[in-house]
């Protein structure tokens, strides 16, 4: 009887051992090393819970971005790390309740904490160069969190739409371009439609639609629809007709060039060219040869006088 009792109590001790193992509260001080290419931190084995997710986060130009990893507080948290990967150079912050901080990011990237104790990765005026993918890992002492996060930035774009003459049928053209991501576009009327989109060298998309207009079929309020996820609302643009300016600067000038040749021969018609006679010789000229007449023609007097004389 003896014997019986004390297998029984080994059985249950055995059984609760079990137990407790597989249910996670388990509470030896044991550890479980979680290294990084910087930092070692320790984690006690008894944490079961661990939550893994992706998202995407878009942020507009020139703005603060804020990311969070998990919304548990520093009274809660053991380490959170930030892994950073922008266009093939990798990054990390890194925070531990016991001060083992820090940052190789070295862009003005930082580690902030809100007035409730949690912690955020803070991207100072986001910009296209602050693109990639963010890496979080936060481990508290009910469990850990980790996320990869395709960051990107958000642009609206600049839209136009007109209308033109495509061979012998008129189109009516929708622009959208500088937007980040690309924008959709669609028409008010269900008619023959193509869209284009154009990745820019900046990184920026260009779209473009055309719609066909039908032969013998009034326009009336065609309208183009722009939805870009920067907007509230969505964009309603009506195409308008484009002035060809280079044919109108042709055609002023070539109007402008007949009106000055027209000009001058009317000027010419006016005002004919006139020959004028030749002027009389100077005053001053005959006055002054003419003392030197009068003293010839008194000379010859006088000369043929004396030859009278001596015949």
């Amino acid at each position: 009887m003896g014997k019986t009792w004390i297998i029984g109590v080994i059985s249950l001790l055995a059984v609760s051992a079990t137990w407790s193992l597989e249910t996670g509260y388990n509470h030896n001080i044991s550890v479980i090393s979680h290294t990084s290419p910087f930092l070692t931190f320790a984690v006690p084995l008894g944490l079961q819970h661990r939550v893994i997710a992706a998202r995407s986060e878009h942020f507009h130009l020139g703005n603060n971005a804020i990311l969070k990893c998990s919304n548990k507080t520093w009274s809660e948290m053991i380490y959170t790390i930030w892994k950073i990967k922008l266009d093939g150079i990798t990054c990390q912050i890194s925070s531990s309740n016991d001060n083992q901080n820090l940052n190789t990011c070295n862009d003005g990237k930082a580690m902030l904490n809100t007035s409730r104790g949690e912690s955020y990765l803070q991207i100072p005026e986001f910009s296209k160069r602050d693109e990639g993918i963010y890496q979080c890992e936060s481990v508290y002492k009910a469990g850990s969190y980790a996320s990869n996060i395709d960051v990107s930035l958000i642009a609206p774009p600049s839209v136009s739409a007109w209308l033109e003459w495509e061979g012998s049928r008129q189109v009516a053209v929708c622009l959208a371009e500088g937007g980040k991501p690309a924008a959709s576009i669609c028409w008010s009327e269900t008619w023959n439609s193509t869209s284009t989109t154009t990745l820019n060298l900046d990184g920026f998309n260009t779209v473009e639609s055309r719609l066909v207009l039908p032969e013998g079929i009034a326009m009336g309020n065609l309208t183009c629809a722009v939805i870009h996820p920067s907007w509230e609302e969505v964009h309603m643009v009506t195409p308008g007709v484009v002035i060809p300016w280079r044919l109108v600067i042709i055609s002023m000038g070539t109007i402008s060039f007949i009106m000055a040749i027209l000009g001058g021969l009317y000027f010419t018609r006016k005002h004919p060219c006139r020959i004028s006679p030749e002027a009389p010789p100077s005053q001053d000229y005959v006055e002054e040869v003419e003392p030197y007449a009068i003293y010839t023609q008194s000379v010859n007097l006088i000369y043929n006088s004396s030859a009278d004389l001596f015949t």
